[in-house]
């Protein structure tokens, strides 16, 4: 499927260095507000972009198993637990984002429906024996060298899967699939920020 690009007025993120407020958007859990880790460089996916990618996930999102990788807060997979997915596996090296998504665990009513995990995303992929329908990945804009992490995500990554993988302009995702069987679906760009849809 060939890739579409589609530009929105706003931004993921705020420009003046803020950290907004988080809350789910819709479910059992919606309206519940986030505990956002305080964390020089934490960047949260706002509502407009994470609205969108439910949108297009759809029905896909009931009883899928989720894996959230550089986690953060916990705000997509939690979104996706509260949507009707049926798992979700959290997934983040730093241990105030832990703290945090197990805060709001607790606070969203998810704790028989996930787990948090301190660890590298790169580590927990090459390891771990599950595998998934719908993985999320939301790492620091920056860091853009996630080549051995990309083609291992499609050995845990389900047939009819989906990988939504947030990112900033500087990241060249083409060169990134190159040589996996991971496809673009679907793009989308808000502000400087961007989502890519892959499957396999």
């Amino acid at each position: 499927m060939k890739s579409r690009m589609k530009k929105a007025k706003k931004q993921l993120n705020t420009d003046n260095g803020k950290i907004p407020e988080l809350r789910i958007t819709t479910g059992s859990a919606k309206n519940k507000r986030l505990k956002v880790p305080n964390i020089e460089g934490f960047r949260a996916v706002q509502e407009i972009a994470k609205s969108s990618v439910f949108s297009i996930l759809g029905e896909k999102i009931l009883g899928a198993m989720c894996l959230d990788l550089f986690s953060g807060s916990g705000n997509m997979g939690l979104e996706a637990l509260s949507r009707g997915a049926e798992w979700c596996d959290f997934v983040d090296s730093n241990y105030f984002s832990c703290e945090a998504i197990r805060e709001n665990v607790v606070n969203c009513g998810f704790i028989e429906k996930s787990e948090v995990i301190r660890k590298e995303a790169a580590k927990y992929v090459v390891n771990t024996e599950k595998t998934y329908d719908i993985i999320f990945l939301d790492p620091f804009y920056e860091d853009t060298n996630h080549k051995f992490l990309v083609s291992n995500l499609e050995n845990i990554l389900n047939k009819t899967g989906f990988i939504i993988f947030f990112h900033g302009e500087n990241l060249d995702l083409n060169a990134l699939i190159d040589g996996t069987g991971l496809n673009i679906m679907e793009e989308r760009k808000f502000g400087k920020s961007f989502f890519t849809i892959l499957s396999s």
